[in-house]
């Protein structure tokens, strides 16, 4: 080969992706196209809504995929739980919204473990769990959520925050419980204990919430109806068009800007890297591993509270945490296992390709539609995306050189 062609192989490789991404814009535009000669249904504004749909559903499963991606980074453990963390997340803002105000004893419990997350959360910004204000801070807050638990009804951005600092003590203790133990034992009794507390929390979730689907309507302005205008065709929504994609968003840059910026981000990114040597830097890597699981776990409620108010309603705890955990595995996989922005773009992949390739390929009288088989698409997505790039879209190669 001379060395002409040696140059030019790398030039190839950086415009495939792009020539790819061209080819399949044309073939949706001419799908599209065709939709619209056959059926006057299927104009505008029908692919605004699947459009629509889709950047929901994608920001969804981005806030999941985030905690499999940040426990992953550092710890290379698939955390098959959180989808059952996702659930609980989702449970508790029902329980905040709907049950509220609480009886005493039930609001101190509660209160107790807010505040520890309270505390938890202080502890980023302080030298030490055991500072002065770490502690004062605590007990305020457990002060505090005490008799706000015991008051009112909860709105629901409070029950929101509520839930997401209630989970993420749920993170904490999954970590401190079935993980920290088995540390430094064999992956695959990581592995094995990860999937155990998975159907531990699906069965005790059956016990302690319900077997029944579950509505999810609380008093917000966030479903309020918003009709948009496509080409003189309305097209229904509401305010979670564009609520749901701004919390996602501003989520993950305050979790970006963390992990950048502050101290315990810089510990993060080391331990990622190498987590022995960042022990014997003076880094505490089980602090790390736990503040990733504490934020990891409060993504986690973010989304199963805003995958309530999107579809209206909750599956029993059995199987809600199932199917969009695996798919955000996936997602997570996709875009790149270990990084932050590749999670959100497999994500989004995953949500378009749900909603937006099922609406290019409808029901009409000659076909009958592909909608009972997009639950498959992350999967053919993940084996299509390990097939040709084994590290995610985004994601870097960590295989080991000998």
């Amino acid at each position: 080969m001379s060395a002409q062609t040696l140059r030019s192989a790398p030039t190839w490789r950086r415009w495939l992706p792009w020539l790819i991404l061209a080819g399949l814009a044309a073939l949706v535009v001419a799908r599209m196209l065709y939709l619209g000669s056959i059926g006057d249904r299927f104009n505008g504004a029908f692919f605004a809504r699947a459009a629509i749909d889709s950047v929901k559903l994608g920001s969804l499963y981005a806030l999941i995929a985030l905690g499999y991606t940040m426990v992953y980074g550092i710890i290379r453990l698939i955390n098959f739980a959180h989808g059952e963390v996702f659930m609980v997340g989702a449970f508790t803002t029902y329980f905040l919204f709907t049950i509220t105000p609480y009886s005493w004893p039930a609001a101190l419990a509660l209160a107790a473990i807010l505040g520890f997350g309270v505390m938890r959360l202080v502890a980023f910004f302080r030298a030490s769990p055991r500072d002065p204000v770490v502690l004062i801070s605590g007990g305020v807050a457990f002060v505090g959520l005490a008799f706000a638990l015991t008051a009112a009804t909860w709105p629901f951005w409070a029950a929101l925050l509520g839930s997401m600092v209630a989970t993420g003590v749920l993170g904490l203790t999954i970590d401190r419980a079935a993980y920290l133990p088995l540390r430094k034992a064999p992956r695959n009794s990581l592995l094995i204990t990860a999937i155990a507390v998975s159907f531990l929390l699906q069965n005790v979730g059956l016990l302690a919430f319900t077997n029944r689907q579950t509505p999810f309507r609380p008093d917000t302005p966030l479903l309020d109806p918003i009709t948009l205008d496509v080409g003189g065709n309305p097209v229904p929504t509401n305010a979670l068009l564009f609520a749901i994609p701004l919390i996602t968003a501003a989520l993950v840059l305050v979790l970006d800007a963390f992990v950048r910026r502050t101290r315990l981000g810089k510990a993060m990114r080391a331990s990622a890297q190498d987590a022995e040597t960042a022990q014997m830097m003076g880094v505490s890597v089980d602090k790390v591993i736990a503040t990733t699981f504490l934020l990891g776990s409060m993504l986690a409620a973010a989304g199963g509270a805003m995958w309530g108010l999107n579809f209206g309603s909750l599956n029993q705890p059995a199987i809600l945490g199932i199917l969009p955990g695996i798919k955000a595995f996936a997602a997570a996989v996709i875009g790149g296992i270990g990084s932050l922005p590749g999670a959100v773009i497999g994500a989004m992949v995953i949500g378009f390709s749900e909603n937006f390739v099922t609406a290019l390929f409808p029901r009409t009288a000659e076909f009958a539609g592909i909608t009972e088989f997009k639950d498959t698409f992350a999967f053919v997505l993940l084996i299509a995306v390990l097939l040709v790039r084994p590290s995610g879209i985004v994601g870097e190669d960590l295989s080991e050189k000998v």
